[in-house]
């Protein structure tokens, strides 16, 4: 449900049964008490006032509809702040649905929707009305048959929306050609086209022109035959008429329900007034109403002319000529620049399709993708959308701007393809990466702010300064030629690849010596990612501030292992690469003062735990001893004397005094020993080796490991001793 509504021209809105390009559909309760399907239209603010006049009039002819076999339309209001249209509600499934759940339709059951249909079809044509949009989701499976919904807006919104010929109304499976290829086109043959498509779908269960991307759709539909083989062959040679390439070689849909009911016709008079003319040679574009309605003039259609074929002018025709279309791409129009050099097409092409909008110039493709970036740099990553991209730039258009290794291989960076897609064929627009605008003078302001690259959130490399580089320059400062690309780029690159030239060279002893079998076992520094020198070629005081501070964090013992900042008369290429190692390595450097921390540590721990153990085995044996001794005595004396003397209590009562004897001597002897060894008692240490029996193993193992700790701590000492000590030069 829309927000904030809930009632529309008295219509109580229920919920929502949908949303598509033109508007959202709620199931609504009428005045009447009964059930309607209310569509509310999606407006933009900058639509075209006409809309609502032609609005009006397309309600008008909707309303003439036979309603036996569509929604009839029940009320309208299309001057509303938010215009919309309520119809019967037709309760069922769709086609497409129905379809979907139980499958193609058999013999009886196609022939019966073809009747049907084409019963809708020719009242809507003879209303004056092109739906444009007929699909197996338009058509509702009502308990009374098969009823078409969704007609009567579509032309408003193609004709004053904003739409060209590189964008149209429909869906595209069930588009027909000149849909595709221009606008002054349109005919009631659209609809037969979508009609034949649809009995397809309907008795396969498969498009009528399947592909896996938009662009391959395209191209089946303006090049290939379907496959009408699943269609009974009563109705097939009917269906593959519908879907002729020329809409003059298609019946109309009068003819078509005459052919279905057996006999011979050739359509009503009103419905006669939309269709082209079937002759052989091209005749003038004029105007025609259709007999006994109320609508407007429609424009009809020129016919394409045979090669050298004459062309009817208006006076041969007898009728006045239609003002000639104005085809000039909206930026021509608006005054902004395109390139000059775009190749001309000697026939029309097929459009590219991307982000829901046909292109037929690379020109408008580049500048929707600059726009979009996020879509277009998926059109690259994808393999079958960026092959269908390159067929169209290369079979089609030709266009001998663009290097065809865009599309050879997936690109490592598909965002760095787009980027130099449109630097390629629209350099006049403003440099742009990832969606952020990339003016020269910005990139130094986040360099400024933020000298590190790990902050700053730019992610830059030496190919996008590149690409960048090829747009026409930003900035009014700069003294770059018309036309040429940015020259401050272009030497902010240059830069940028020298000084990654000597950071390699200034690396490759630090390289060497982290890599040795003593070292940290990677090869760090060899790759480094490029935008940390962007970032340094930008903004080279800030970032040498940064540069110190890092240099400063490293450890006192592991510092002199790296070079000084080289001073600022040396060349900025030479200062960033030398200076480079600092940040790149000092990551390392921390990594092994922790290890060297570390390992003394650890090693301290396993000395300490080895001396309680040890103390503790000493205090074991010598309470052990005593304790025994003390035993002894009072066995001697006491239960001794009492086992002598048959003094029987004497007796037991030595027997528990030479128990408690060695006991208490035992835990006062192994107190004392570990209180004297400043071991901690029982219970406060941690045991490292719980597993393995005695006090003096324990200690043995602990000792071992500490020795061990201690050979890895001198070769860590060892390591420092050998590392660069470069100088400034």
């Amino acid at each position: 449900m829309d927000a904030g509504v809930d009632d529309v021209g008295g219509y109580r809105l229920i919920r929502e049964l949908g949303r598509g390009g033109f508007g959202s559909v709620h199931l609504a309760r009428a005045p009447g008490g009964g059930l309607a399907a209310v569509k509310l239209l999606h407006l933009a603010p900058d639509t075209d006032p006409r809309f609502a006049q032609m609005f009006a009039r397309e309600v008008e002819a909707a309303r003439r509809v036979s309603p036996f076999c569509v929604a009839q339309v029940l009320d309208a209001d299309p001057h509303a702040a938010r215009p919309w249209i309520a119809t019967e509600y037709i309760e069922g499934r769709t086609l497409a649905e129905e379809i979907d759940s139980e499958g193609p339709r058999g013999d009886g059951a196609l022939q019966r929707l073809a009747v049907s249909t084409a019963t809708a079809l020719s009242a809507i044509h003879g209303a004056g009305v092109v739906h444009r949009d007929f699909k197996p989701e338009n058509i509702m499976l009502g308990p009374d048959g098969p009823r078409v919904i969704d007609f009567g807006i579509a032309r408003a919104f193609e004709e004053t929306a904003g739409f060209t010929a590189t964008s149209r109304i429909g869906t595209l499976h069930y588009m027909a050609p000149e849909q595709l290829e221009d606008a002054a086109r349109l005919t009631p043959a659209l609809d037969v086209f979508a009609w034949g498509a649809v009995m397809i779908y309907a008795a396969s269960g498969r498009h009528a022109f399947a592909g896996h991307s938009q662009t391959a759709v395209i191209k089946k539909i303006l090049m290939d035959e379907p496959d009408g083989s699943a269609v009974p062959s009563h109705l097939r040679e009917l269906v593959l008429r519908c879907l002729e390439k020329a809409p003059e070689r298609r019946p109309s849909a009068h003819q078509i329900l005459d052919t279905l009911l057996g006999r011979p016709g050739h359509g009503t008079a009103a419905e006669a007034a939309v269709e082209a003319e079937e002759t052989e040679d091209a005749v003038a574009t004029r105007i025609v109403t259709p007999e006994g309605t109320l609508l407007q003039p429609t424009l009809r259609e020129t016919l394409r002319p045979q090669v050298g074929a004459p062309v009817a002018s208006p006076a041969d025709s007898g009728t006045p000529a239609a003002p000639e279309q104005d085809r000039t791409p909206a930026r021509e129009r608006s005054g902004a620049p395109l390139r000059s050099d775009a190749p001309a097409s000697p026939e029309p092409v097929p459009p590219f399709t991307f982000a829901g909008r046909f292109h037929d110039r690379s020109d408008t493709l580049a500048e929707a993708m600059w726009a979009n970036p996020r879509a277009a740099a998926e059109v690259f990553a994808d393999p079958d959308e960026r092959a269908a991209l390159a067929a169209w730039v290369i079979e089609d258009l030709r266009d001998a701007r663009i290097d065809r290794g865009l599309f050879r291989r997936r690109p490592a960076d598909a965002d760095l393809a787009v980027a130099r897609f449109i630097a390629q064929v629209r350099p006049d627009l403003p440099p742009a990466y990832k969606g952020r605008e990339l003016p020269l003078s910005a990139l130094r302001e986040a360099a400024e702010r933020t000298p590190d690259a790990m902050d700053s959130g730019l992610d830059v490399s030496l190919e996008v300064l590149e690409v960048m580089a090829e747009h026409g320059c930003q900035d009014a400062a700069h003294t770059c030629g018309a036309g040429s690309g940015c020259d401050e780029y272009r030497r902010l690159a240059e830069t940028v690849r020298s000084a990654l030239g000597v950071y390699l060279t200034a690396s490759a002893p630090y390289v060497s010596w982290l890599s040795d079998p003593d070292g940290v076992g990677d090869r760090i520094g060899e790759e480094v990612a490029e935008t940390p020198f962007v970032l340094a070629a930008l903004a080279p005081r800030a970032w040498s501030e940064n540069v110190q501070r890092h240099r400063a964090r490293v450890p006192t013992l592991w510092r002199s292992t790296l070079p000084e900042v080289p001073p600022a008369t040396a060349p900025l290429a030479e200062r960033i690469g030398r200076a480079m190692v600092i940040p790149v390595f000092a990551p390392a450097l921390h990594a092994l003062a922790d290890r060297g921390r570390e390992l003394e540590g650890e090693k301290r721990r396993l000395q300490d735990y080895a001396n309680r153990e040890r103390a503790r085995s000493r205090g074991q044996n010598f309470g052990g001893y005593l304790g025994a001794a003390a035993a002894a005595v009072l066995l001697i004396t006491v239960a001794g004397g009492g086992l002598v003397s048959f003094d029987w209590p004497r007796f037991w009562w030595g027997l528990v005094l030479a128990v408690v004897a060695y006991f208490g001597v035992f835990a006062l002897v192994h107190h004392l020993v570990l209180k004297e060894a400043e071991v901690p008692s029982e219970g406060e240490g941690k045991d490292l080796y719980p597993a393995v029996e005695g006090a003096a193993e324990k200690a043995d193992r602990a000792d071992a490991a500490a020795a061990e700790l201690g050979r890895e701590t001198r070769r860590l000492h060892a390591l420092r001793s050998r590392a660069p000590r470069p100088g400034t030069r």
